[in-house]
């Protein structure tokens, strides 16, 4: 074990005493007796069942949310996608064009004679047509407007607003928007810390849904501007993107509701229920081919959970963290009838574990929310820890989003497309489950899952010359081990704080994320084509650089959640010399 690494464990009582001059104190009744050391939070959450009926039913309510996550993640996919398109013939040519392919020979003839073909002779020009059929000479950018092929995506707000041509960057927005929503992490994070896992998503989500409802009412039925309307659909992809903290704040509670044994598993079956959302969206788009029909169908899903926000608890470890203690052992004793257990299994360890909580510690606790932040956020290992979750973060979701263009290549339905993208992802997500049960635990599972994904983006452009069908096979590879980075990430990063900023790390680390998100498709579509493969080697060296610092985290598999952060130890026990002195 390293210096830094060791820094960042809790320090252990001999040298806490050392350093506190505690040979001249008798401080072994608080620190040294054999009960406070064998029983922890940890072990009360198991007495009371930590993975059982109450823990069940639960999971399968939260995990609606990681659905929504993923549905609200893809919706621009569809209700955004450009189908095909050409200039619409001149009125006085053809009046009422609205068919993109053909109807007739006749009409076959003058599309073809005023619609330029592509290079490669099959497809007609998007974007231009000449002023006068079988004048060569003359092109204009489509005056009449444009016709769409709605038999892929049917409708799509694409067409509604005349998002492509010049007006295409345009639309980039309403993607941008839906990860710019993941960005309020920075702050629901935090205020989930102070206030609570389950209130702050309770308000959070109220606000998605209102926002979106009002939104939707106001662009289906109230005549207005295209401008206004596409303003509008920002606002609500902004709204959308509110699922992200969700999905952050219930994943933290998920890991929270059980012991150690089993955060692996809790984490794991969010992330698989966020791949289920990605299919439900994609079988949404395929029966409504109508981008506001897809709207409300995705609103209409979100709002399943409203109901359940009710019956949602709070997490044992927050309120455990807030020293609430009346409130603790209500939720311990609901945890333990649903789950059948007696009060004699429980009860007795969870009273002598209250018993042996330092005093020390509630008194600290009552510090302000930014007193103890700051407290925190000094300690240098706390930062080194920020900084490197920050970059893992950012480079697995580049990664991810860089890889999937991998899909782009193959030369199927969009729909099947998703659906391929979503099992490969769920199967990395399952690997990184297995990986991280075995010995390689937590850092040894990330670290050959993120060798393997480099190795995969190294290769990308050195085959893509060569053969399509290889690129495709690596890109799904590399997709397939990012996703399991993100798995083993998203279960790891968590683990490394304390529960009193758990939550505001957390939000952190997966903004950061969005951030790697937006950042991958501006990359590849600002640089030059002859330019693009630099990328892809640029993105391989980041990756290593991540292997590297990941070197320096701790490790945490089996590590229960409830250790109290060494600032804390520290003044508990200075504050246990001052009542001896």
């Amino acid at each position: 074990m390293n210096g830094l690494e060791s820094e960042m464990y809790s320090l252990d009582n001999d040298t806490v005493k050392k350093e506190l001059h505690a040979d001249s104190i008798d401080i072994n009744a608080s620190l040294s007796s054999p009960t406070a050391i064998q029983i922890s939070f940890d072990d009360v959450l198991k007495k009371c069942g930590d993975l059982g009926r109450f823990q069940l039913i639960h999971y399968f309510f939260i995990n609606l949310i990681a659905m929504s996550a993923g549905i609200a993640g893809y919706y621009y996919v569809f209700g955004a996608a450009e189908p095909a398109h050409r200039c619409r013939l001149p009125e006085n040519i053809w009046p009422n064009d609205s068919q993109y392919y053909p109807i007739n020979s006749t009409h076959e003839r003058l599309i073809n004679n005023y619609i330029p073909k592509t290079k490669n002779g099959k497809n007609w020009e998007k974007c231009i047509r000449y002023t006068i059929e079988n004048r060569n000479d003359t092109l204009v950018n489509c005056p009449n407007g444009w016709i769409y092929d709605r038999s892929i995506f049917g409708y799509t707000f694409t067409e509604e607003a005349n998002l492509v041509c010049s007006s295409e960057p345009i639309k980039s927005w309403l993607a941008t928007l839906v990860q710019c929503g993941g960005f309020s992490l920075f702050i629901i994070g935090s205020l989930a810390d102070k206030f609570g896992r389950k209130r702050l998503t309770v308000i959070v989500t109220i606000l998605l849904l209102v926002t979106c409802l009002i939104s939707q009412i106001l662009m289906q039925w109230i005549p207005m501007e295209m401008n206004m309307k596409f303003g509008l659909l920002l606002i609500n992809q902004f709204a959308s993107g509110l699922t992200v903290p969700t999905f952050s704040l219930t994943f933290i509670l998920m890991l929270e509701l059980t012991s150690s044994a089993h955060t692996n598993l809790a984490g794991n079956a969010a992330l698989f229920s966020y791949t289920i959302g990605e299919v439900i969206v994609t079988l949404f788009a395929y029966l409504a081919k109508d981008w506001q029909i897809l709207k409300w169908a995705n609103t209409t899903f979100f709002a399943l959970v409203l109901p359940y926000l009710y019956f949602m608890p709070e997490s044992p470890l927050y309120i455990y963290s807030k020293r609430q203690y009346a409130q603790l052992e209500a939720l311990l004793r609901r945890i333990a009838r649903q789950n059948k257990r007696k009060e004699v299994d429980w009860y007795p360890f969870y009273q002598e574990f209250i018993r042996k909580q330092p005093s020390a510690l509630v008194n600290h606790d009552e510090l302000t929310f930014f007193r103890r932040a700051h407290q925190i956020l000094t300690q240098r290992s706390t930062i080194i820890k920020l900084l490197i979750i920050a970059l893992i973060g950012f480079t697995t979701l580049m990664l991810y989003i860089k890889i999937s263009y991998g899909l782009a290549v193959m030369n199927i339905s969009p729909y099947l497309g998703i659906l391929i993208g979503a099992i490969v992802e769920a199967f990395g997500y399952a690997t990184g489950f297995l990986l991280i049960s075995t010995k390689l635990a937590r850092k040894g599972s990330f670290i050959l899952l993120m060798i393997i994904t480099s190795i995969c983006v190294l290769l990308i452009p050195i085959i893509l010359p060569y053969s399509s069908i290889a690129t495709i096979f690596i890109a799904e590879l590399g997709k397939y081990c990012i996703s399991g980075s993100v798995a083993v990430s998203w279960i790891f990063v968590p683990e490394l704080f304390p529960t009193s900023i758990r939550s505001s790390a957390n939000g952190f680390f997966i903004a950061m994320g969005r951030s790697g998100a937006i950042v991958a498709p501006i990359i590849d579509t600002s640089v030059k084509t002859e330019y693009l493969p630099y990328t892809f080697y640029a993105s391989s060296g980041l990756a290593v650089v991540v292997i590297l610092l990941t070197l320096i985290l701790p490790e945490t598999k089996d590590k229960p959640l409830d250790d109290v952060p060494e600032y804390a130890r520290k003044q508990t026990i200075l504050s246990t010399l001052s009542v001896h002195m």
